[in-house]
This record gives structure tokens, sequence and C-alpha cells, in this order.
């Protein structure tokens, strides 16, 4: 900082280079009194004064009744520490204050804003017709959410100048401020559109799609709200704890990294450990014992519970991929029974996967519905358009848990029926098709049935006749990707792979070399940016990985999984006083974000494969990642009756709270199957990696 005749300017740069921003210090600063807020620098500072000290710079002055200090210091990790203090010197109280950091670098080019867990460049494929979080294109544009949204509390912003790409981070540390009947509020972060980004760290005011006092509040659902302003008594100050960094970057897009790298040393506080794996193992098999339906030749698991209160109502069916998991929870029996030698878990895998096999099947060969009705005896699939639709996420997850249940059998000299194999082949005939070729080119693929689309990707779903039920691009395909390189080695056919691999190439020049476009649409509730799109890319980088030790394949693997632990909480926001979360203690840190449109938790993550591939690898953070994860999500599990809303040990709600989406401070009881079978399998896979003492 140096004082010049008209105040204090700003200047952040790097030794013997140049410089990043260079304004008036006023002009980063903001103090907006009355309703609605303003996002406009202060207006008419006076009384400018500085103080250079060995480890800390300081500047302040006076805006009408308030006077702010800004305090400056590098950390240990060459971090650039801001503290900003707001001080009521007047003799009343002054209310309906938004005051706060505008970081505001001009006219940047070609720049990517990063807003974990909510904005990813602006979130390119979400539904414009949805409200979505974004600032967009044109000035008057912007986002500002509650710090508790932010699963880590930091926005990071790159952009090119002349021929180098650079980046620059903006963290804060949250500061709870309860109120006297114990309701808690947090400062605000994220971005308006000016003539460029202006990154936004304020007092506790809201902000969407440039409208000021406006929350998002559930799916595509937003409210007014007159929350988030502060009142200073005299005397009283404010003060906001704010972390700069910056620097060079090499890779277009993947700033993002940094602030996951950061993360790490700024927030430390551990995360919870409710269960052990053993006994988490224990509850979950008790829920999937539940699941468990079989009459006659019809068998297999529910996506709902039958017992009273045990989660919504539904007519009894089973659904495969997504939210039923049904052949998913297949293997986890059967994993179980191995462990247990349990012969009638064993068998009862073999009945669901025979009739899976036996009735699904679609009028197009190797494509295979996506649910069951049990009450209708109808195979039905999802349905687009008003028409159905194999959900390509779901068939491809479905798909995988048949190569791992074979893989599984044969582990364990368990007889694999050659129906099995055959079911296998027939699904990756039909995933090898391709779009005709132009005329006097060859073609292996009929015009009606075409599993790929003419960039090669697969589509969110296929009408039953195979054809493509959209064209829109989407990583919602992944999963096929996953299944094809699960089956290569199934079917030990290395045509296969060499295939499968140049199907990741794709979608990684599509979504992972620039995040142009980020990873997005695989859940099939929401249209727009999401964590199991990239969970889904992981996943198959890391099967391709170790399949051919590749280490391209690994640096894949460590740029998605920077990816998704960008929607994984660092910290621990608190909660209201009366809010279950709040009497249950629990902790946030290791637990997953959902999508841009969904702010809720859940525990859909690949923990198994993270540590695995952390340990495989000999990266620590990976492995510290995992396990915290891990553990945190056993938190919501019931462990006896009645134990988190139901009345069976294990079950466990689809969604928490955290922040004011849908019901701040609770979770739900909305238990669709996956929640039982993507942390069972998870642990399952996991025992033999943990420590003995864990």
């Amino acid at each position: 900082m140096r004082r010049t005749p008209d105040g204090v300017v700003l200047e952040l740069g790097q030794v013997d280079g140049p410089a990043y921003l260079e304004r008036p210090l006023g002009d980063l600063l903001t103090c907006s009194a009355g309703r609605p807020w303003q996002p406009s620098p202060l207006t008419s500072p006076d009384g400018w004064w500085i103080s250079r000290r060995p480890v800390e710079h300081r500047a302040g002055c006076r805006t009408g009744p308030l006077a702010v200090e800004v305090r400056l210091a590098f950390d240990d990790g060459d971090r650039l520490n801001l503290e900003l203090r707001w001080r009521n010197t007047s003799k009343r109280r002054v209310a309906d204050l938004a005051v706060g950091l505008l970081l505001d670098l001009g006219r940047v080019k070609d720049s990517q804003l990063t807003v974990p867990g909510l904005i990813y460049n602006d979130n390119p494929s979400a539904d414009p017709a949805r409200a979505v979080p974004r600032i967009g294109p044109t000035p008057g544009g912007g986002f500002v959410a509650e710090e508790d949204r932010l699963p880590i509390p930091g926005i990071n912003l790159e952009w090119r100048d002349g021929r180098e790409r650079r980046w620059l981070s903006v963290f804060s540390r949250p500061q709870a401020r309860r109120s006297g009947d114990g309701q808690v509020r947090y400062g605000s972060l994220g971005a308006i559109r000016q003539d460029g980004p202006v990154i936004a760290a304020l007092s506790g005011v809201l902000m969407f799609d440039g409208k000021q006092d406006v929350r998002y509040v559930s799916k595509a659902e937003t409210e007014a709200t007159d929350d988030g302003y502060l009142t200073l008594r005299p005397g009283e100050v404010y003060t906001q704890h704010l972390i700069l960094d910056w620097g060079l970057q090499d890779l277009r897009g993947h700033a993002f990294r940094h602030l996951v790298e950061s993360a790490r040393t700024i927030f430390t506080a551990a995360g919870a450990r409710a269960l052990g794996l053993d006994e988490l193992i224990t509850l979950k098999t008790v829920a999937l014992d539940n699941r468990w339906f079989q009459s006659g030749t019809v068998a297999g698991y529910t996506k709902f519970s039958d017992i009273p209160g045990n989660g919504p109502r539904k007519p009894r069916h089973f659904m495969y991929g997504w939210t039923g998991q049904a052949l998913k929870l297949a293997w986890c029996d059967a994993q179980v029974g191995f462990n247990a030698r349990d012969r009638l878990r064993i068998d009862r895998c073999r009945a669901a996967v025979e009739f899976y096999l036996a009735g699904s099947p679609t009028p197009s060969p190797g494509l295979r519905h996506n649910a069951y009705q049990v009450s209708t005896r109808r195979w039905t699939s999802f349905r687009a358009g008003n028409r159905p639709m194999v959900s390509s996420r779901a068939y491809g997850e479905t798909i995988s848990d048949l190569a791992d249940i074979i893989t599984l059998f044969r582990h364990h000299d368990e007889p694999v029926p050659p129906s099995w194999l055959d079911a296998l082949e027939e699904a990756m005939t039909f995933l090898r098709t391709s779009p005709p070729a132009p005329p006097g080119a060859s073609s292996r693929a009929p015009a009606s049935a075409a599993a790929q689309l003419a960039d090669g990707t697969f589509p969110v779903g296929w009408r039953l006749d195979g054809t493509p039920a959209a064209t829109t691009v989407s990583a919602a395909g992944i999963p096929c990707v996953l299944a094809a390189l699960k089956a290569s080695e199934v079917l030990d056919d290395a045509e296969l792979l060499a295939e499968a691999t140049i199907w990741l190439s794709r979608y990684h020049d599509q979504h992972a070399r620039t995040f142009d476009r980020p990873f997005s649409r695989s859940t099939l509730d929401a249209a727009c940016e999401d964590k199991e799109a990239g969970m889904y890319y992981f996943m198959a980088a890391y099967e391709l990985f170790r399949r051919t030790g590749d280490p391209l394949y690994a640096t894949w693997c460590e740029v998605a999984a920077d990816w998704l632990l960008t929607w994984v909480y660092v910290w621990s926001p608190e909660q209201d006083e009366d809010s279950p979360l709040h009497t249950a203690g629990f902790n946030a840190i290791g637990w997953p974000t959902v999508s841009v449109q969904n702010h809720h938790l859940d525990a859909f993550f690949p923990t198994y494969e993270l540590l695995s591939f952390g340990l495989t690898t000999n990266r620590p953070a990976y492995v510290a990642a995992a396990r915290t994860t891990l553990h945190a999500l056993t938190q919501g599990v019931a462990t006896a009756p009645n134990d988190w809303n139901f009345p069976l040990p294990g079950e466990q709600g689809e969604a928490v709270f955290q922040t004011h989406w849908q019901r701040r401070g609770h979770t739900n009881t909305w238990n669709p199957s996956w929640v039982i079978a993507v942390p069972l399998a998870n642990a399952l896979r996991t025992q033999p990696l943990q420590p003995t003492d864990d």
C-alpha cells in the first residue's frame, strides 16, 4: 500500500513481476446504508491514514458514521491475510448496513470463475429456463450467497493477460454471528458483473440474478429476504477475516485447483467420526435386508422400504442405477455373503441378476430397461419428452455393477453363468455402435441404432429403439465408459479397452482439458453442473489408470479429484440452536454437496476410489480427504429404532440441509436405496485398505 494525494493505493503483484491489481483502496471497499444495498465503492472517504510495519501494513479512513481499518500481512504460505474492521464512530445505532470487499480487477479477458459448489465458469450447461446461480455475461448480473453455502469459503478467478494466464483467490474465514434467539448468520461471498467479474466478500447481504435481497431456496426457486443486513451499536466493530492468493496459471481452466490446495492448510479442523466401518457395514446390511423382495422368479431390491414410517410410501419397484442401484445392492449382498460364508446372500445376488437379465431387454439388442414395477409386473424406463428413455447414466452404472458381480464371483470361485457374459458382450456391442458415416465412408452401425452421438460421446439416454433421446452435450454417459473399461477386463478384450480409452479421451477433451464446459447433467432431476458427472469421470480415469499404469491417467485422476473436492466441505457451519443438526452435533467437514442447482449435502462420493488412488500413487492429501469423507458420512445413519426419524436401523436420509436451501438445520427421510448401496459398497471395498485400528 502507498499513500497518494487522493488516498491510499493497493497494489498486488509478484516480486520482479507485473502488477495484478493497482487500485485506490477506497474503490475496493464498499459501505452501503439502507435497503436495498448497493454494490458501490466507498462514498467520499476522508481522513486517510497509513502505517507500515515490518510484518503488517495498515490503512484506514472514515466514511459517514463508520471508520474502516485495513490490515495486511503475509502468512507462512505467502498468502495475504486481509482484515477489515468496520467501527461505528457515531453515538447512534447504525442499521441496514452492507460492508465488505469488492475486488474489482477491471475488464479482464478470457476469464473463468469458480465459486465452490455454486458456480463453475458461470455454469454453461445449466438450463437457461431454470433459476440457477450465475453472474451473467453483461453488467448488472451477480450472485452473492451466504458463506455457509460454500464448501470451500473462497472464490477463484482465472484470466488472460497478454500471453500469460493469471489467477487470484479470495478466501473468507467465516465467523458465525449468533443472535439472542440462537439463530446464526454468516457473511456472504459471490461475484457481481460490472466491467468484469467483481469478487464480493460482504457482511451477509445477498443477490441472485443481479437482484439484491433475493435468496435461492430450493430447486430453481428463489424468495425475497430481508436477512443479511448488519446493525452496529455505538463503538461496535464488525471484523472480516479474508485471505488473498494469486499467481500464474499454466493450464487453462485449472486454476480452481489452487482453492483445494490452499484450503488444506487454511482450514485444518477435523471432521466427525460417528461410526466405525464394521458398525456401518452391520447397520447398512440391516437396511439392505429390508429392501430384498422375492416372489417366485421376481427377485430384487426395492427402491423404497415397505415398513410404515421408514421413508416415503411408493409402489414397490426395483430401479437399476441412479437412485435405485439394485445391482449394486446385489453386489453388496454377495460381498457380505462371501465374507460371512452366508450362502443365502450369494444366492440372493444370483437371483437378482438372473431376474434382471431375463426380463429387462428392450426391442434394441444390448439396451435394457431401467426399472421393474412389481405391482404391475412391467419393465419401464425413465421418460423424456413424454416418451420412454433408457438413461445412459443409470444403464452404465448397472452394467458396471454386473461386471463387478462377475469379477467378485470369479474371485471366490463361484460359477458364473455364460448368460451373464453374453449380456455383458451384448451391452458392449450396443455401446460400440456409432452414427452412420458420411456417404462413401464405412460404418458398422445402422441408422436405427446409434448408441453414440456424432462426436463419439454418449447421449443422456436412448429411446427404446436404440436411437439417442437428445443430442445435448453432457457428461451423463461417462458411466457407460466405466462399464466398458470394467467389461474389457472381464471379457479379456484388449480392443474394447482401447475403444473405451478413446471414449474417455473424448470426454476429457470436452470437459477436463480446459473446463470451459465443466462436468454436467449426470443427475437426472437437474440440468446443470453437478458433482456426480465429475465423479464418474474420476472413477473411469482411475479404472483406466489401474488397468494401464499410465501416468497420464494419474494426472487425469488428480485434476478430477481436485474438481470433486471443490464440492466437499472443509469447514463446519454452525446451526441454529433449535435445529436437529445442532442438537446432534453435526459436523459438515468431509460432506459433499450435490449440484449448482441442489445445495444440500448427500453421501454420494467415490471414497473407495479416491482412497485407493491416493494409496497407490502415494498422494497423502487424497488419502486424508477420502478417510475424512468416509468417516463424516456415517453421521445421520440410524443406529437404533427411531434414530434420525427412521424406525429401522441402518437407514439414512438422502439430504442434509446445512444452509438456507429447503429446511436449514434438518435432514430428510427420503431414503431411496442408493443411500444404502453407495455407502455400503464403499465401506466393503475400503475395509481391506483401512489401518487395523480404524
